[in-house]
């Protein structure tokens, strides 16, 4: 059902016919006002479209809480006429862009994504919500330092997110800056003690830095934690391993062989650069709409987490401080 509306609601998104509202699953209208050209002409020049009117803006803000409700019904399909619909009305409406970024991420529409979230961004070049969710992007496909340049412009407005403090760690671990990465772990611990994924991840950069028995403190703690899922012990399992504690690694990785489990951690002891080799990078499958995503390192929990919709008006949503999901264990990156 949503395959046919989707083919071509990802045309109008990098193409003029974006600005024609999807009228139903496979159809699409055949006009379009003279102000929405304009703001299509404006993007593609990357310059801001002209100011919208007061009655443009109301009317986006309505379509904006319409196509609020459809997606709360669970009607992808026609949250996204609505929400194609507010860009139509208000070229200028930030708030319109993250909400089609945010409905593709749910569709795993990668491209999709990227085209709303750097709109947003050419819109508002220091929208915290775009560059985080732009610097996530960048992230699921190894481009650590493109990824981290984002986290910086998200976190000069957003610094109580936890969430932020945790993919700039990973961005800067993979780049081998642990020093650094541990300082922004350390500060999104000290907002949110409990957070699990961002735990894990300190554990991963102690695991590459070679402090192996911190990271097998910090696993073990996971591990005992009511938190605790597979991830977790499998992490520990490839310290283990890696101290030369064999028995101890194979017990907390039943369903992993030695090997495979050698693999693994060969990943997080190689040089930075390497980590974020093209073999180990990912798709757009990895973002999913169930809070996860998968990373180019196999075991680091990502923050992707769809943003809830914000207020119909151009101000970022709220910041989620929810700890990302798991992720399938390493032995099927």
């Amino acid at each position: 059902m949503r395959t046919s509306g989707f083919t071509h609601r990802n045309f109008l998104r990098t193409s003029a016919a974006r600005w024609l509202l999807i009228i139903a699953t496979a159809t699409v209208a055949t006009a379009c006002s003279d102000g929405a050209l304009r703001g299509f002409a404006g993007k593609t020049a990357n310059v801001r479209p002209k100011p919208t009117s007061l009655a443009d803006k109301a009317k986006s803000a309505d379509l904006l809480r319409d196509g609020d409700a459809e997606r709360e019904k669970g009607d992808l399909d026609a949250a996204a006429v609505k929400y194609n619909a507010a860009v139509a009305a208000d070229p200028n409406s930030v708030a319109a862009e993250l909400r089609l970024g945010s409905l593709d991420l749910a569709l795993k529409n990668e491209s999709g994504a990227t085209s709303a979230y750097q709109t947003a961004q050419n819109l508002a070049p220091k929208d915290p919500e775009a560059a985080f969710r732009l610097g996530e992007i960048e992230l699921t496909h190894g481009a650590a330092k493109a990824a981290a340049d984002q986290f910086a412009i998200a976190l000069e407005n957003r610094k109580d997110d936890p969430k932020l403090y945790n993919a700039m760690g990973v961005a800067l671990s993979m780049q081998g800056q642990y020093a650094e990465a541990k300082e922004n772990y350390d500060k999104g611990l000290a907002l949110e003690p409990d957070y699990p994924s961002l735990h894990n991840n300190f554990g991963l950069m102690q695991l590459a830095s070679g402090d192996l028995f911190g990271a097998l403190a910090t696993f073990s703690a996971l591990v005992e934690s009511p938190q605790t899922n597979d991830r977790y012990r499998l992490n520990r399992a490839m310290v283990e391993l890696a101290l030369g504690q064999t028995d101890a690694a194979m017990a907390d990785a039943p369903g992993v062989d030695e090997a495979a489990l050698r693999q693994t951690l060969a990943i997080y002891r190689a040089p930075p650069q390497q980590s974020a080799s093209p073999d180990l990078r990912v798709s757009a499958e990895a973002l999913t709409s169930d809070d996860s995503a998968k990373s180019p390192l196999p075991s680091v929990h990502l923050a992707v987490d769809p943003a809830p919709p914000s207020p119909a008006a151009d101000t970022p949503p709220p910041a989620s401080v929810n700890p990302a999901a798991g992720l399938p264990p390493p032995a099927s990156p």
